[in-house]
C-alpha cells in the first residue's frame, strides 16, 4: 500500500471520527430539546386535564352516581385536591428541570394517574378508557421507550388494584372477573408494540438528521476554513504585490474600461511628481506632440486585447520632461466586453540621454575626422604657396620692390599662422585618438621649460619682453610622463603669454615640488582675463585674443589641447588673473600610471 493511500485512509478515518463525534453531540442536543419540548407540552396538558377533571366531577359524576339527583359529591373535592396533588410536582419539574429523565418519568406517572382519576370520575365508562391510549401516544412523543414501560406498568397495576377493590371505579360494574385487567393490559401492550417501534424510528430519524447536520456543518467549516485560508492567501499575495510595487522603481498599472489607470502610489509619485488620482487621466502628462499618437496606440491595444509597448515623453507636475517606456499585456480571465491590460511604466530618461550622448559623440568623432582630413589637405597647398613666396622674396623669380617684399612677408606670416592653427587641429585630433598609447618616461620639468624658452627667445626680444626663471635643478621637479606632450603644454602657455604680453613686460616661470606633485607656473604681467572667460578657457573651441577686455572667443585649440594632455596625465590646470597679470598653473603627479581616464569634451 502506497504512502499516499495510507495518508488518505488516515485522513478518512480522522474525518469519520470527527463526523461521528459531531453527530453524537447534535443528536444529544436534538433529543434533549425534544425532551424539554415534551415536558412543556405535558405541563400544559396536565393542567388542562386537571381542569377537565374538575368540570367532569361537577357535571358528570353526581348524575352517574346518584341518579337524577345532582348534588356536590366527594368526587368534586377529590378532583380538585387529588388532581392538584398529582400535577404540582411534574409541572414544577417541567419548569425547573426540563429535559431530565426524572422529569419525564414523573410526568409519565402523573399522566397515568390523571387518566385513572378521570376514568374514576366518569364511573369507569368504556369511552373514557380510550384516554389511556391517548396518554401512551402522547408519551411516545418523548421517543423514550422507558417512559412507555413506566406508563404501561402503572396502568396494569391500576387496573389490578381497582379491579379488586373498586371495580365500578375502573370497569363501571360492581363485580368484575378476576382476569379482566389482563384483557385491558393486553390491549395496552398491543399499542405499545407500535409505540415502541415509533420511539426507535424517531430516534433513528433524529440520528440521521444529526448525521446530515454534522456533515453539513463539517463541510461548511471546511469550506469556511478554506475560504479564510484562501482569503488570507489572497490578502497576503495582494500585500506582497503592493509591497513589491512600492519597493521597485517601476510603476505597475492596471487599465480600466474608460482607458484610465489604477496604480500604486509611491513609484508613480517618484516618476511623475503627481498624486495617484492623476493616473486616471495619464495621457494629460504626455507631451503635446506625442499625446495623440500615444493614446491612439493604447486604445487600439485595448480594443484588440493585444500587447502594448510604447516609448514616449511625459512632463511631470514639477516641469521636468522624462522619457518613459510603457509595456502592458492583456489581463487573463476577462471577457471581450471587459478587456483590460496590466503593465509597467519605466523611466528610461538615462538610457535615452546615453543614446543621445553616444549619437552626439559619434557625430563629434565624425566631425573631428573630417576636420583632421581637411586640415591635412589644407596644409599641403599652404606649404607649397610658402615655397613659391620664399623664392619670390629671395629674388629668384625676379627683383622685387621694397613694398612688394613687405607684402610678401606679411603673406608668409599669415600663412605660417594658418599652418600653426592647422597643426593645432591635427595635434588635438591626434591626441584625442592616441592619448592612451603615449610613451611615459622620467621627465625633467626644468629642462623642458628651458628648451621652450630658448625657442621663443628671439620673438621675446623683438617685443622687449624679459624672462624670469625660478627653477629647481634637483630631481624633485622630475616626473613620469610623456615629455613631448608636456613640452606642448609649456610651449602653448609660453606662446599665449608672449602673444598677449604688452611690450616691455615680464614672463615669470616657476617649477617646484608640492607633496607628491610637481607644479609649474607661467605668469605674464599686464593681461587680465574676466571670470566668465576664465571658466571657458579650456573648452573647445576657446582661446584668447589681444584686446582691451582680455581673452575673447576664437577658433583656436591651444588651451583645449593643454587640458587634454594634463587630464591624460591625471593632473590639473587652472588660471588665476587680476589687474597685475595672469598666471597659468599646472599640477602633475610625480608617479603616473599609464592608465588614463581621459574623455574628450
Amino acid at each position: 500500500m502506497s504512502i499516499d493511500r495510507i495518508e488518505q485512509l488516515k485522513l478518512h478515518g480522522e474525518v469519520a471520527e470527527l463526523i461521528s463525534s459531531k453527530t453524537k453531540t447534535i443528536f444529544d442536543q436534538l433529543v434533549k430539546k425534544n425532551y424539554a419540548d415534551c415536558d412543556q407540552m405535558f405541563a400544559v396538558l396536565l393542567f388542562i386535564e386537571w381542569l377537565g377533571g374538575i368540570i367532569t366531577a361537577l357535571i358528570v359524576s353526581p348524575t352517574a352516581w346518584e341518579g337524577v339527583t345532582s348534588n356536590t359529591h366527594v368526587h368534586v373535592v377529590l378532583s380538585i385536591w387529588l388532581g392538584m396533588a398529582i400535577i404540582v410536582l411534574p409541572i414544577a419539574l417541567a419548569w425547573f428541570y426540563s429535559g431530565t429523565a426524572m422529569t419525564r418519568q414523573t410526568i409519565a406517572v402523573a399522566q397515568i394517574l390523571m387518566t385513572a382519576l378521570i376514568i374514576h370520575l366518569t364511573g369507569g365508562r368504556l369511552e373514557t378508557h380510550f384516554l389511556i391510549f391517548g396518554s401512551l401516544t402522547f408519551l411516545a412523543f418523548y421517543a423514550d421507550w422507558r417512559v412507555l414501560v413506566t406508563a404501561t406498568a402503572l396502568t396494569a397495576i391500576d387496573h389490578i388494584l381497582r379491579g379488586l377493590y373498586l371495580p365500578f371505579s375502573v370497569y363501571g360494574v360492581t363485580y368484575a372477573e378476576p382476569w379482566r385487567w389482563v384483557e385491558h393490559a393486553s390491549w395496552v401492550l398491543f399499542a405499545d408494540v407500535f409505540l415502541f417501534r415509533k420511539c426507535v424510528l424517531d430516534m433513528r430519524e433524529k440520528w440521521r438528521i444529526a448525521e446530515k447536520q454534522a456533515q453539513m456543518e463539517l463541510t461548511n467549516e471546511i469550506i469556511e476554513t478554506q475560504v479564510v485560508e484562501r482569503t488570507d492567501q489572497v490578502r497576503q499575495s495582494e500585500e506582497k504585490f503592493r509591497n513589491l510595487c512600492i519597493s521597485v522603481p517601476t510603476v505597475i498599472f492596471e487599465s480600466n474600461s474608460d482607458n484610465s489607470w489604477e496604480v500604486i502610489g509611491l513609484p508613480w509619485f517618484h516618476l511623475t511628481s503627481s498624486p495617484v488620482e492623476k493616473a486616471k487621466e495619464w495621457w494629460t502628462l504626455v507631451v503635446d506632440s506625442e499625446r495623440d499618437k500615444t493614446l491612439e496606440s493604447w486604445k487600439m491595444s485595448v480594443q484588440q486585447g493585444c500587447e502594448w509597448s510604447h516609448e514616449f515623453r511625459i512632463q511631470t507636475l514639477s516641469g521636468v520632461t522624462k522619457w518613459v517606456k510603457a509595456k502592458a499585456v492583456p489581463l487573463t480571465g476577462k471577457t471581450d466586453s471587459d478587456r483590460r491590460l496590466i503593465g509597467t511604466l519605466e523611466d528610461i530618461t538615462d538610457r535615452k540621454n546615453a543614446e543621445e550622448n553616444n549619437r552626439r559623440l559619434l557625430l563629434m568623432n565624425q566631425r573631428d575626422d573630417f576636420m583632421a582630413m581637411l586640415a591635412n589637405d589644407l596644409k599641403n597647398p599652404i606649404v607649397g604657396a610658402n615655397r613659391i613666396l620664399g623664392l619670390m622674396s629671395e629674388g629668384k623669380l625676379g627683383k622685387l620692390e621694397r613694398e612688394q617684399e613687405d607684402i610678401l612677408s606679411k603673406i608668409v606670416d599669415g600663412n605660417n599662422e594658418l599652418l600653426r592653427m592647422i597643426q593645432h587641429i591635427i595635434s588635438v585630433y591626434k591626441y584625442d585618438r592616441e592619448s592612451d598609447t603615449q610613451t611615459f618616461e622620467q621627465t625633467s620639468i626644468s629642462n623642458l621649460i628651458k628648451d621652450c624658452v630658448a625657442k621663443i627667445k628671439h620673438k621675446a626680444d623683438e617685443k622687449r619682453i624679459n624672462f624670469e626663471l625660478d627653477l629647481s635643478e634637483s630631481r624633485d621637479v622630475s616626473l613620469v610622463g610623456n615629455s613631448d606632450s608636456i613640452r606642448v603644454v609649456i610651449q602653448n602657455l609660453l606662446d599665449n603669454a608672449l602673444k598677449f604680453m604688452p611690450e616691455g613686460g615680464t614672463i615669470v616661470l616657476k617649477a617646484f615640488r608640492q607633496g607628491d606633485r610637481v607644479m609649474f607656473k607661467v605668469n605674464n604681467s599686464g593681461t587680465f582675463i574676466e571670470v566668465d572667460q576664465r571658466n571657458k578657457l579650456f573648452e573647445r573651441p576657446m582661446t584668447g585674443e589681444d584686446s582691451g577686455s582680455g581673452y575673447l572667443p576664437k577658433v583656436g585649440l591651444g588651451l583645449y589641447m593643454c587640458w587634454q594632455i594634463v587630464d591624460a596625465h591625471k593632473g590639473d590646470i587652472f588660471c588665476e588673473s587680476d589687474r597685475e597679470g595672469t598666471t597659468f598653473t599646472v599640477s602633475l603627479p610625480r608617479n603616473f600610471s599609464n592608465e588614463t581616464s581621459f574623455q574628450p569634451r
